[in-house]
């Protein structure tokens, strides 16, 4: 027998899944418009949205490193998370050596095998693109990888490294213009402790919002437009600004591009994608038989389920029950 050779190659575009949908309402392909598709895009963003609403994707859950500044205890998250699933205060073991720098380079000679976890830079001027290298001899640089980071002057932007191999020598090189920056900090051992997490009513009795302390120990998830806003409490003072908080959260499912783009979702759900947009669809385009609408919807709820049930990881759960107080 002869295969494909193939798995999960098959450029399953926009476009395709808008086609796939339209055939199940029975729409004749002479009849599809260019206000059809608009439609087609419009619901697919909706149902798209809408999946926050039913759960958490998976594919949307991602890590956050939050810097901390003196005195700002109410943090603006991006405009994409849409809840934080777990929170925790960061702090390192900072890391240093002999410094040289030139106008596009900042290089440290620790002195002896040094593992760096994670790279903060704290800039004096707008951020350009940066390499983070390292080496054993300062000849021979190994790129760890390459940072976009959008901030200005006086901002951290912190990273954590995808891979931490002890080297005697590192640096940050900016991939165009000019390096400007206050500190470099280098750190690892990484410690994280938990953040505790308020509603609106524990946050609002707090006596002293603005109370200071090198160590946060809570929040209130404020879900604001346009968005979110973590509100800490106690408040950074100056030495937690080398900390980090590093978020888990959930994001939206990112926006319907062009008909030849792919949406951001995985294979298992494309079934589902593409029966509740069926269903979407014959309520909003009048060519489509009433009659088929029960159809499509009864269709779209069964592989929304589907899709749903296998929305997991598999991870194996404990349930520690307290039953201190039935004991004594």
């Amino acid at each position: 027998m002869a295969y494909s050779g193939t798995v999960s190659q098959t450029n399953f575009t926009t476009g395709r899944i808008i086609d796939n949908a339209i055939r199940r309402c029975k729409i004749p392909a002479a009849q599809i418009s260019g206000e059809y598709i608009e439609i087609a895009n419009d619901q697919l963003y909706l149902l798209l949205s809408d999946l926050t609403n039913q759960g958490v994707p998976l594919w949307t859950i991602e890590k956050q490193i939050i810097p901390l500044y003196q005195g700002v205890g109410d943090i603006s998250l991006d405009t994409s998370v849409n809840d934080i699933l777990n929170g925790n205060l960061r702090y390192l073991l900072q890391v240093s050596g002999s410094d040289t720098d030139t106008s596009t380079i900042h290089s440290t000679n620790f002195g002896l095998p040094t593992f760096v976890t994670t790279v903060g830079v704290l800039w004096s001027q707008a951020a350009v693109p940066i390499a983070i290298e390292r080496s054993y001899d300062f000849f021979i640089w190994e790129t760890i990888q390459t940072e976009t980071p959008s901030a200005g002057a006086g901002e951290w932007t912190w990273y954590d490294l995808t891979s931490s191999v002890a080297t005697q020598y590192f640096r940050i090189r900016a991939l165009s213009g000019t390096l400007g920056f206050s500190q470099i900090y280098y750190g690892n051992t990484p410690t994280e402790i938990p953040l505790a997490r308020m509603n609106r009513d524990d946050y609002t009795n707090l006596p002293n919002k603005y109370f200071q302390s090198n160590r946060p120990l809570q929040y209130w998830f404020d879900r604001q437009i346009p968005s979110p806003i973590m509100h800490m409490w106690p408040v950074p003072d100056i030495s937690a600004t080398v900390m980090q908080l590093v978020l888990w959260v959930q994001r939206y499912i990112m926006d319907v591009g062009s008909m030849t783009q792919n949406l951001e979702i995985p294979q298992r759900w494309y079934e589902a994608i593409v029966a509740c947009l069926a269903a979407k669809l014959a309520l909003e385009i009048v060519e489509v038989d009433p009659q088929m609408i029960p159809m499509l919807d009864a269709k779209a709820a069964q592989a929304l389920s589907i899709a749903q049930a296998e929305e997991r990881d598999n991870s194996p759960m404990m349930i520690s029950p307290n039953i201190s107080m039935y004991t004594r």
